[in-house]
């Protein structure tokens, strides 16, 4: 199959199977011969900070001199995002053979398109050999099919955990946290971001009935002021917290693995890090930004990102959002920095209908108005913003994908 055929048939198939992601990736693996198996792990799950978390860790890794394999989803334009070494996008033609190979397994549970993106990542880390793998989880905790991988990670890290996916994680924070905290396994090291209190005492009991050693960055606050003063790679205000988990990841990685790691290192890779669809500036003139805020709590980052970056401007808003998200919150909160809103309907059956969020958003008295196409929003919005005027588009990760292909391709915006 060619690369177009393997990406084209592995992103058609379902999101949701079945049985779990978990015991998908135990079958999986077995009929593969364990490519995990000797491999060493940072296991990220969490609600918000995950991807900048992972980029961090990555990138600090990568400036002292180890080979480092990072999965991370969903990807924005490129499905080879999913899958890096060392910074660099898998080649197409080891995602054609190695997706050829798992198409053609006989597989008694049905693998969804994660279990194909993870399967293929692992084979790829297999065949170059890294020394550490950043794995992200998908949707999940327990349950995912990250948690399926028979190694054990030498440290399991859980970010900031919210409301999202209730229907399937669960409707209180102490129920989502619960089932993050099931990738903790016995033997690994545990860094757990600052939390709200019911979400941190679920998962340090969790990693104490295994005998982790933990670090909670709610009380120990070296970590925070270690980052304090430093100009990050990644922008946003919340990125602080993502770069001190990360900064408490790596050093209690170093103790457990008996390896020198000097803090001049851990700075540069810091200063280094970088992270697509976050608080990413794809043009200065006209002004343009783009932020995968999602959810509530994302929303609110971004809210206080541009209050820290530019206090007392407002702002033209893009916006699409999928339905599974508390939509009315996140515009609620933006409501006091906007000057106008514009929104698209994202390219997804699950989105909300950008005309319903118009009607929504004028309802509360301010003026928005709704695209058909995005193509047509970006040209429109863009060609009409003042020099003084700042363009932000925020919302799913999908549509921000779509938007910096759109862009990409706008001669006047490159």
């Amino acid at each position: 199959m060619t690369f177009d055929e393997v990406v084209n048939t592995i992103e058609n198939i379902h999101r949701f199977g079945k049985a779990t992601g978990r015991e998908v990736t135990e079958e999986l693996t077995e009929l593969l011969g364990h490519p995990e198996a000797g491999m060493k792990t940072i296991h990220i799950a969490g609600t918000n900070g995950k991807g900048s978390t992972s980029a961090f860790i990555s990138s600090i890794l990568m400036d002292a001199d180890f080979s480092v394999g990072t999965f991370t989803s969903p990807h924005l334009v490129d499905f080879r995002e999913r899958i890096t070494v060392n910074g660099e996008m898998i080649p197409k033609e080891d995602v054609a053979r190695l997706g050829s190979r798992l198409l053609s397994l006989d597989m008694k549970l049905q693998p969804t398109m994660f279990d194909y993106c993870l399967g293929i990542a692992l084979l790829y880390f297999k065949e170059k050999g890294v020394d550490y793998v950043v794995l992200e989880t998908g949707l999940g905790g327990a349950k995912d099919s990250t948690a399926g991988l028979s190694t054990v990670p030498v440290v399991s890290v859980i970010t900031r955990i919210g409301l999202d996916h209730t229907a399937i994680l669960g409707d209180s924070i102490e129920k989502i946290a619960t089932e993050k905290a099931g990738i903790i396994k016995a033997g690994t090291g545990l860094v757990v971001a600052k939390n709200e209190t019911e979400a941190e005492k679920v998962i340090l009991d969790a990693g104490l009935r295994v005998q982790a050693q933990s670090v909670s960055l709610n009380s120990d606050l070296y970590y925070e002021d270690f980052v304090k003063d430093i100009e990050l790679g990644i922008k946003g205000k919340y990125q602080k917290e993502n770069a001190a988990t990360a900064v408490a990841t790596v050093k209690l990685l170093s103790d457990i693995d008996e390896f020198n790691l000097p803090d001049e290192v851990i700075l540069s890779g810091l200063r280094k890090a970088a992270w697509a669809g976050r608080m990413e500036v794809l043009s200065e003139n006209p002004f343009f930004l783009v932020d995968g805020a999602h959810n509530p709590q994302g929303v609110k980052a971004l809210y206080e990102s541009l209050m820290e970056l530019y206090p007392d401007e407002k702002f033209t808003f893009i916006l699409g959002v999928l339905a599974d998200k508390d939509y009315e919150e996140m515009i609620d909160m933006m409501l006091p920095l906007a000057k106008s809103f514009n929104t698209v309907t994202v390219e997804s059956d699950r989105a909300v209908q950008g005309e319903r969020l118009a009607n929504i958003i004028n309802d509360k008295g301010i003026s928005a108005r709704y695209f058909n196409d995005l193509e047509e929003a970006l040209v429109t919005v863009l060609g009409e913003a003042n020099d003084d005027e700042r363009v932000i588009a925020f919302g799913s990760l999908y549509f921000i994908g779509s938007i910096k292909e759109k862009v990409a391709k706008l001669d006047e915006f490159r």
